[in-house]
C-alpha cells in the first residue's frame, strides 16, 4: 500500500478490544479507536456537554491511547506493510505484562491517567522506538524549530530532539494516557480532575492486561488517528 506524503503513524498501547479501560476511553472521548466512529459520551453531572467538547478536543483527535513511539512519517520507499512487519517481527520478541494500577493526574497542564510505576513501559518504548526508527522520515528543520519555541525544553530534551525527532524519549519518556486538553485555569483542572477521579473509578486502582503493540495512522495533520493494527506481543503459538 502506498503512502500519502503527508500521513503519519504511531505506536501505542492502547486498551484490549472490548475491556472496561477500552469502552471508559471510548465513552470520555466520543470516539472509537478501530472504527472512528463517533460514540455517545458518558458525561458526569455538572459537565456541560460544550466544556466537555473542548477539554477533549486534542485527545480525541489522537484517540485514547499511552504512546510508545511518537508519530513519524515514513521514510521513502517504505510502506504500511513494512510498517506493520516490523512491528509485528518487534512484538514477538517482546512478553505480555500487565500495566501498573492507573490513576487520574495532572501532567504539564493536562489531566491523564498514569500507571504507579512504568519500568517495562521504558523499556518497551525504547524497543520500539529503536526499531521503527529507520523507517521513519528524520524531521525538518521547520518542525524542529517549533518544537523549540517557548524555550520549554531541557538541554537533555533539547538533544533528544535532535537526536531521535522528539524530545520525550529514552530517559525523558513518562508514559500516560491523555484524557483532556491543556486546562491553563487551576480551578478548571481541579474540578476536571475530580469529576474524572469519580468517573474512571471503575478502571482506576486495577492492573491491565498488555498482550499487544498498536499501530496507529493519520492519513494527514486535519485527520484523526485511528487504530489499524495489533501487534500481538511473544510467541503467537505460546499465547494461544
Amino acid at each position: 500500500m502506498s503512502i500519502s506524503t503527508s500521513a503519519r503513524y504511531g505506536v501505542y498501547y492502547a486498551p484490549e478490544r472490548g475491556s472496561d479501560l477500552e469502552r471508559f476511553g471510548a465513552a470520555w472521548l466520543g470516539r472509537d479507536n478501530e472504527t472512528g466512529l463517533a460514540v455517545d459520551p458518558v458525561l458526569p453531572d455538572g459537565l456541560s456537554p460544550d466544556a466537555w467538547r473542548e477539554a477533549t478536543r486534542s485527545p480525541r483527535h489522537y484517540g485514547f491511547h499511552g504512546t510508545l513511539m511518537p508519530p513519524f512519517v515514513p521514510a521513502s520507499g517504505v510502506d504500511e506493510a513494512g510498517i506493520v512487519g516490523r512491528l509485528d517481527g518487534l512484538a514477538r520478541d517482546l512478553d505480555p505484562f500487565t500495566l501498573a494500577p492507573l490513576s487520574v493526574r495532572g501532567v504539564g497542564g493536562f489531566l491523564a491517567l498514569v500507571p504507579a510505576e512504568q519500568v517495562r513501559l521504558a523499556r518497551d518504548a525504547e524497543a520500539c522506538l529503536r526499531a521503527m526508527t529507520p523507517l521513519r522520515e528524520p524531521p525538518s528543520a521547520e518542525e524542529n524549530r517549533a518544537r523549540r519555541e517557548g524555550g520549554r525544553l531541557t538541554p537533555d530534551q533539547d538533544r533528544l530532539l535532535t537526536e531521535w525527532g522528539y524530545p520525550y524519549v529514552l530517559g525523558e519518556f513518562r508514559f500516560h494516557i491523555t484524557l483532556t486538553g491543556r486546562l491553563e485555569d487551576p480551578a478548571e483542572r481541579g474540578r476536571f480532575a475530580a469529576l474524572l477521579r469519580d468517573l474512571a473509578a471503575p478502571v482506576t486502582g486495577c492492573p491491565h492486561p498488555v498482550g499487544e503493540l498498536c499501530l496507529f495512522h493519520q492519513p494527514d495533520r486535519s485527520a484523526p488517528f485511528r487504530l489499524i493494527h495489533r501487534a500481538r506481543l511473544g510467541n503467537p503459538k505460546e499465547n494461544s
